[in-house]
């Protein structure tokens, strides 16, 4: 699990679960919030025009050319979109390949 450092001992990762994806947010080593969403749909939100994703405890917006990560209403880091859109990458399942043909 690949995990990017935030500000003040918080950390994000994300967790691969079939089609879903998991983001969780640590806090010095500790799990403090999570949100499940797909990874389509996050790398949506960073291409679109959109402000905003999720409600509730942990949210994603969008300023200045990178995403903020809120907890509870309060900042705890900011990413890059190019940097977020790379992250995101790691976790796209790999291209189907074709069986080979039976002899």
């Amino acid at each position: 699990m690949n995990i990017l450092k935030l500000d003040n001992g918080y950390d994000l990762a994300i967790e691969n679960i079939d089609k879903k994806a998991r983001l969780v947010i640590y806090n010095n080593g500790v799990e403090n919030v999570c949100r499940k969403s797909t990874l389509k749909n996050i790398a949506t939100f960073i291409q679109s025009s959109e402000n905003h994703l999720f409600k509730g405890r942990l949210q994603l917006h969008k300023a200045n050319g990178g995403v903020n990560i809120l907890v509870k209403g309060s900042k705890v880091g900011e990413i890059p979109v190019s940097g977020f859109l790379s992250y995101l990458q790691q976790f796209e399942a790999p291209p189907k390949t074709s069986p080979v043909g039976r002899t």
